[in-house]
């Protein structure tokens, strides 16, 4: 079953199970007095569980953070947080948002990492009344799939595929030999869908030529007739938005059969220093989406942590690079604390939901603000691009080379090219 079936099986579902229990949740104060529970829902196992290997660490950091509890008007608060893994399933999401919603009774769900998680869990939340704030899928997946309208209790912070395929196409105008062919490795699934439809524009605005072999399924164990298509078709470009093992899959599978292209960008599988050191060699100067960093000039709001120390200390605990994921998922609770505080009342669901929609402010991440668009109810996080380079200790950082969409946010580096 393709991920776009689980997504919408799984949403239908959803729907169904949480207006049943709408009614009898709305604003309904989760028990504890005066705990305020916040759900927070991620992919810890199964094939997209890199996007949460820094969860523990990163809990911790909030957990320690918010020790303390919270103050709203003249009533303290202290916070619980309810974890739930999605095993990398649509189907799971929903089932563990529901957990949260009836169950656990939490008054604000977080959902990370994919529109895998993101869609159902906001589906829920969103028939249930109950307030969420989504990060790490792009907006228009998270939006236009779910109806496209505007949402009263869901919310997203992350960046947008449309925004993603101009800074990139920047990037391919750096390469040398204009006119180019760009090669495509889209999935067939929800993030496929998207790239297909705002990149391809972009490379006929350029003048350029697509090879688009098709939609392939997760899981592919043989891409010889993709890279053949690429060889065959002149492709020097390669624009791709696989999950991590599938691009393994492909890149060796590449190197075996030398496909080389002049630059190859991309998305969501190489956010992650895991999956290019698997690669060795073959992952230097690979190119990244940076929406992320260590050296982002900003700081926690929860407890002044600035980017770098956050980053260092994940690394000094778990012996492994810092990810880019840590720092989204830091910030959706930066805003949930903020939205509690702002809206008057934390246990009342409506005004919580209703202050996220007035919120602005500064996170690890950068600004944000959900009062400006690009559509009601999301806020954009700075969009960079990198380029992974090996370093004399065989490991590979994530350097800025494009800052084209942030400029307070300093590039470390020149383009560099595969041949």
């Amino acid at each position: 079953m393709s991920r776009r079936t689980l997504l919408g099986a799984a949403g239908l579902a959803a729907a169904g199970l949480a207006g049943a229990c709408s009614k009898g949740l709305q604003n309904t104060p989760s028990s504890g007095g005066k705990t305020i529970k916040i759900g927070y829902v991620l992919p810890k196992t199964g094939p997209l569980a890199v996007f949460g290997e820094s969860n523990d660490y990163v809990l911790g950091v909030i957990r320690n953070a918010v020790k303390g509890g919270i103050t709203v008007g003249s009533t303290k608060y202290t916070i619980e947080i309810v974890d739930k893994d999605t095993q990398s399933s649509s189907a799971r999401a929903a089932q563990v948002a529901g957990e949260l919603i009836n169950q656990d009774q939490v008054d604000i769900v977080l959902a990370t990492s994919t529109p895998d998680t993101t869609n159902p869990v906001s589906d829920q939340c969103e028939a249930a009344k109950v307030p969420c704030i989504a990060t790490i899928c792009p907006w228009e997946i998270w939006y236009y799939p779910r109806g496209g309208k505007d949402f009263e209790y869901t919310y997203l912070y992350f960046i947008g595929t449309q925004a993603e395929a101009q800074v990139f196409s920047k990037l391919w105008q750096r390469v040398p030999g204009a006119p180019h062919t760009v090669g495509a490795m889209w999935p067939n699934d929800v993030d496929g869908d998207s790239y297909r439809k705002y990149f391809t524009p972009v490379v006929k605005d350029l003048g350029w030529k697509l090879v688009d072999p098709g939609a392939y399924q997760d899981g592919t164990q043989d891409f010889t007739p993709m890279i053949s298509a690429f060889k065959s078709g002149g492709v020097d470009i390669l624009q791709a938005a696989p999950i991590p093992p599938d691009f393994i899959t492909f890149w060796k599978q590449a190197g075996q059969n030398r496909f080389v292209p002049k630059l190859a960008t991309v998305a969501k599988a190489l956010l992650f220093p895991s999956v290019v050191e698997a690669l060795g060699p073959l992952g230097n100067n690979l190119v990244a989406p940076a929406w992320w960093h260590r050296d982002y000039p900003y700081k926690s709001s929860l407890d002044g942590t600035s980017a770098a120390a956050f980053a260092d200390g994940y690394q000094q605990q778990s012996g492994k690079q810092w990810t880019q994921p840590m720092g989204m998922d830091h910030a959706v609770f930066e805003i949930a604390v903020a939205a509690l505080k702002a809206s008057g009342n934390p246990k009342d669901k409506a005004a919580v939901a209703h202050a996220i929609g007035q919120l602005k402010g500064e996170a690890i991440t950068g600004r944000y603000d959900f009062t400006s668009g690009p559509v009601k109810n999301v806020a954009l996080a700075p969009d960079l691009v990198g380029q992974w380079r090996l370093n004399s200790g065989n490991k590979f950082d994530l350097v800025v080379v494009d800052n084209s969409a942030a400029p307070d946010i300093p590039i470390q580096g020149d383009l560099q090219f595969l041949r």
